[in-house]
């Protein structure tokens, strides 16, 4: 087509992951991610697609032991809606990684566009309009983060991040159903929390709901629970989320 078709129609699946000390973090539930949002999309993978295969792709290159990785994943061929293969090409871009975020301390609430509940919405793909409008209006305000809303006017997650919300020791975070994208790091947590003990629900999020929070926070593959000091006039405590970090480095998680 002379211009790929990734950037054409966003035709593209991204992981960005963390390389600690030459290891990939999370590299299973990436890898998860990556084979579901392809059978989504209906990416011919390799016929030797492995959790090994995924994690020889990301290493063979890499430059360092200490880095932020970006797999490209997207349909290869000709065509134009339809292309003539689903059969898919592999791009890596790489960075040093840079130390992770640990506050927002100011986030406010995107509402000139709203994100579709639907399965698409779950991928972390190349249709990101949504977003870059949303980091550009969070910019244009002073903001550190813009909150994004689905069509049932609700929230659905942060710009780059899931959300979580506290509320009486209770740790909250949106249902995929809400539109959110199925992130890495939520899945990591989720599951260590429960591990732990601790009480954790899939809620709906409303303005109303996240205002009347104890404590917020954000996450993501490369900055695993970032405290939201405030939204709107909202200021926010950040006692178990200070825990939650904690926990983060002593269990490397």
């Amino acid at each position: 087509m002379g211009i790929s078709r990734a950037f054409i129609y966003g035709d593209l699946l991204i992981e960005t992951v963390a390389i600690i000390d030459g290891k990939i973090r999370f590299a299973p539930l990436h890898f998860k991610r990556l084979t579901q949002g392809a059978a989504v999309l209906n990416f011919q993978l390799p016929d030797n697609w492995s959790l090994e295969y995924f994690t020889q792709l990301l290493a063979t290159q890499c430059p360092g032991t200490n880095m932020r990785a970006r797999l490209i994943t997207s349909r290869s061929g000709n065509g134009f809606y339809v292309s003539n293969t689903n059969e898919v090409t592999f791009h890596v871009d790489y960075w040093t990684l840079s130390k992770p975020k640990t506050v927002v301390n100011e986030a406010g609430i995107f509402t000139d566009q709203l994100k579709a509940c639907t399965s698409l919405s779950n991928l972390k793909s190349g249709n990101a309009l949504m977003h870059v409008l949303a980091s550009q209006h969070a910019a244009a305000m002073g903001w550190d983060e813009a909150l994004v809303l689905n069509t049932n006017k609700r929230i659905a997650e942060a710009t780059s991040s899931n959300v979580f919300w506290i509320k009486n020791g209770v740790i909250h975070t949106t249902p995929l159903s809400e539109a959110p994208v199925a992130g890495v790091m939520r899945e990591a947590l989720i599951a260590h929390l429960q591990k732990q003990g601790l009480s954790v629900t899939e809620n709906v999020l409303d303005t109303a709901t996240l205002l009347d929070a104890d404590e917020c926070f954000f996450t993501n593959s490369l900055n695993p629970v970032v405290s939201v000091k405030k939204v709107q006039s909202k200021t926010y405590a950040t006692e178990l989320t200070d825990v939650l970090r904690k926990e983060f480095i002593k269990e490397r998680l």
